[in-house]
């Protein structure tokens, strides 16, 4: 083996070693023939790309020239492609581990974002290939046709609140509250609920108590603040309803909704208006095969870890099973 294949096999090796999900009789696994030809080509071309002017097995110019390989590959359009660089940067890292660590952990934090773009890519012409699911466009024209109706009130809303914000049924637990209220309030009662706080310049939904909010401890409670045309909305139906500060803000005779009752509310109106129910998580789903079906993969990683936050999911669960799985009527 020449020097640069002999560095690439050890780091690989090293890598491994401290790998925890590797079996043991993996780990002293040599790299086939194919494998390390593909290595080296790929440093070799990084080398020559950047015009590094030292040594290649000088593993110092993988830290001198850091930000020039990020922009290198950042140039690239294929996410393996991508992949295939940095797998070849950080195995040579792992040489010496003490020397760079940082950089090593700097890089796999591109990997890993880069290993949601790779399943985004993967299933971006097949994704949420499913009859049962509308377009986005199909579900803005649904809220349209809402806004008209009064009657339709409560229904819009919730769907207009779940287009920008993506939570699940505690959409239907939301109290409305004054600021100068909310602030006299003890913890444990403000702990118990999710808000819809009104303050004298915005408006803010807070929220406790969601499927996953144990997985957020330390995170909550959530905090949203409200923009338009959410905020106007809000504000024109909490008048039209004369709805007092403290009060569920979508209740049956002043009972705030059961999960339940909130399913078949949108699945009613939904299916009256479209021939077709739809859920908070059929709407999450919507908003998701959306974000990758028509934007660039980075722009859809991006839109779809904005929605994990709101919602209180992980990107990997929203990638597997919003978009690459079948989730419709069921909650994540």
């Amino acid at each position: 083996m020449s020097e640069l294949e002999n560095l690439i096999q050890n780091g690989k090796s090293i890598q491994l070693k401290n790998n925890p999900k590797i079996k043991d009789d993996d780990k002293a696994k040599q790299l086939s023939v194919l494998s390390m030809k593909q290595y080296v080509a790929t440093i070799k071309k990084l080398h020559r790309e950047l015009n590094v002017s030292v040594d290649i097995t000088n593993l110092l110019w993988l830290q001198e020239y850091k930000n020039e390989i990020v922009t290198f590959i950042t140039t690239l359009n294929s996410p393996n492609t991508i992949k295939t660089y940095l797998s070849i940067v950080i195995a040579l890292l792992n040489n010496d581990l003490k020397k760079y660590n940082e950089l090593i952990k700097f890089f796999a934090n591109i990997s890993n974002s880069n290993y949601d773009n790779i399943k985004i890519h993967v299933k971006k012409d097949k994704a949420c290939d499913d009859k049962r699911i509308i377009t986005l466009k199909e579900y803005d024209a649904l809220i349209k046709m809402l806004a008209k109706n009064s009657c339709d009130a409560v229904e819009y809303l919730m769907f207009l609140i779940l287009r920008h914000y993506p939570i699940r049924n505690e959409v239907g637990t939301l109290i409305y509250i004054k600021n100068t209220d909310f602030v006299k309030l003890d913890k444990a009662t403000i702990q118990a609920h999710n808000w819809i706080v009104e303050k004298s310049k915005s408006i803010e939904m807070i929220r406790y108590q969601f499927k996953t909010a144990k997985f957020y401890a330390k995170e909550l409670p959530f905090i949203d603040t409200i923009k338009q045309p959410v905020k106007a909305a809000l504000k024109k139906y909490i008048k039209d309803k004369n709805i007092n500060s403290n009060t569920p803000l979508f209740a049956v005779n002043d009972i705030v909704l059961t999960e339940n009752q909130v399913s078949q509310k949108l699945a009613y109106i939904s299916e009256k208006n479209l021939g077709v129910k739809i859920s908070t998580s059929t709407v999450f789903k919507i908003l998701a095969c959306d974000a990758v079906k028509n934007n660039s993969i980075d722009e859809a990683r991006k839109l779809l870890f904005n929605y994990s936050k709101i919602r209180g999911t992980n990107l990997s669960t929203i990638i597997e099973y919003y978009v690459n799985g079948n989730v419709i009527n069921n909650d994540d």
